[in-house]
């Protein structure tokens, strides 16, 4: 199967702290890949590392077999490569719909200025809510983000990754703050991309991991250890020590 995303021996440093130490892996086509790893693992500065917020010191990153290690980060989601974050990027006075249709005018370059509002483009409001009905925010289009829960937002998130209209999705804790029901729904609509997407997919949540993931890549002190299925993961001994413990065995 075709790799959409490779990672060779990544190293990346800030002073004395190894943050990413000869990682490695490739995420393929229809994916799911998993990393997971304790506290201070490195995930999401290798997950930085991938969409070119922070440039590595040494190793390489290849998008559909083009290298862009050192490619700027604003030019990687024009070849495919969509981003979430840990901490929502959202704008809390605008409405909902009003924030997928930004990113789709970003996506194709339009400017609006403060005397252009998005209001009434029907060519970007109707896409956004077109992803707004994938994410299960359908009817949540002409509320402010700022009435919206933790989880609504992230399920926001995700619409604005979706409006990049990407192959690739790097997605950074998803779940995280979520409550057990939010997490449920936000497991469902990942399931529901698997397939569409090669996802890339950094969580704590190992119910959530271990339902969605095709593969699992183990990170330690930014090295990865391990990459293997679900199975494989659950039962090796090196990583129930580092990382998982008795209870997800």
């Amino acid at each position: 199967m075709t790799a959409q995303l490779s990672i060779r021996h990544l190293e990346k440093s800030f002073g004395a702290v190894k943050a990413t130490n000869d990682a490695s892996l490739e995420l393929l086509a229809g994916e799911l890949h998993a990393i997971i790893g304790p506290n201070g693992a490195g995930k999401s500065t290798l997950i930085s590392q991938i969409a070119g917020e922070i440039r590595p010191d040494k190793g390489q990153i290849l998008f559909a077999g083009q290298d862009i290690t050192t490619l700027p980060a604003h030019e990687r989601p024009r070849l495919g490569l969509a981003r979430s974050f840990q901490v929502s990027q959202l704008y809390p006075e605008f409405s909902v719909l009003e924030n997928v249709a930004v990113a789709i005018a970003a996506r194709e370059r339009r400017t609006y200025g403060m005397w252009t509002p998005l209001s009434g483009d029907a060519s970007l409001l109707e896409p956004a809510h077109s992803y707004l009905q994938q994410v299960g925010l359908g009817r949540r289009g002409d509320d402010l983000v700022s009435e919206l829960s933790h989880g609504e937002r992230r399920q926001l998130e995700l619409a604005l990754a979706l409006a990049q209209e990407a192959s690739v999705l790097l997605l950074d804790e998803p779940m995280a703050g979520m409550g057990a029901e939010e997490s449920a729904r936000m497991t469902e609509l990942l399931m529901s991309l698997k397939g569409r997407y090669a996802i890339l997919l950094v969580e704590h949540d190992m119910d959530a991991v271990f339902a969605l993931a095709d593969r699992i890549t183990v990170l330690v002190y930014g090295q990865t250890i391990l990459t293997g299925t679900v199975d494989e993961v659950r039962n090796d001994p090196q990583v129930r020590a580092a990382y998982l413990g008795e209870e997800h065995a």
